[in-house]
């Protein structure tokens, strides 16, 4: 990916952290380096019917959307347009196996708005039942203070930064003469 250095810090370490696990070349997790972001984490679930609920929400989270979100619809954070970008990313993500970033504008029903980072990486989960799970990242930016203790309620995609697509694995042709 090009531009990481201007991810914030804690993008960038979970970042490194996810392409270690995925076995990535450049993958450099630093000991410890995401261990401070765990009340900013959340799990969703990728459902056969198209909806996304939401598994798990960090403290830090539940602050700055005014409640658990456990069990809402990722998808309703984004008006369509948005939605069919981020659900492309979820796909490049899940096919590389490697996390992507989408940068937003989180607003409030009031008009405040709060930059930040979504961090999306596939987990891997071996339980079929459970479908197909991702982890994800919400790291604002900034300017928390300027939200007025208002909830966010939906999110605008500014830009996207999906992981490297891989090369399909090249076909051998195998010639029998008998």
């Amino acid at each position: 990916m090009n531009g990481e250095e201007t991810f914030h810090p804690d993008t960038r370490a979970l970042l490194a952290y996810g392409r270690a696990l995925a076995g990535a070349p450049d993958g450099r997790a630093k000991k410890g380096g995401a261990d401070h972001v765990i009340e900013r984490l959340f799990v969703i679930e990728r459902t056969r019917d198209g909806r996304m609920p939401i598994r798990s929400f960090g403290r830090e989270l539940v602050a700055l959307f005014g409640r658990d979100m456990r069990e809402h619809d990722f998808a309703r954070f984004f008006l369509a347009p948005d939605l069919a970008l981020v659900t492309a990313m979820i796909d490049a993500c899940e096919d590389a196996a490697e996390p992507g970033i989408v940068r937003v504008t989180a607003h409030t029903v009031c008009g405040k708005a709060l930059g930040a980072e979504l961090l999306l990486a596939p987990l891997k989960v071996d339980l079929p039942l459970l479908g197909k799970r991702m982890l994800g990242m919400f790291q604002p930016l900034g300017g928390e203070p300027f939200l007025d203790g208002r909830p966010i309620q939906y999110m605008r995609v500014g830009s996207l930064h999906p992981p490297a697509a891989k090369l399909p694995p090249r076909a051998r042709l195998v010639v029998v003469n008998d």
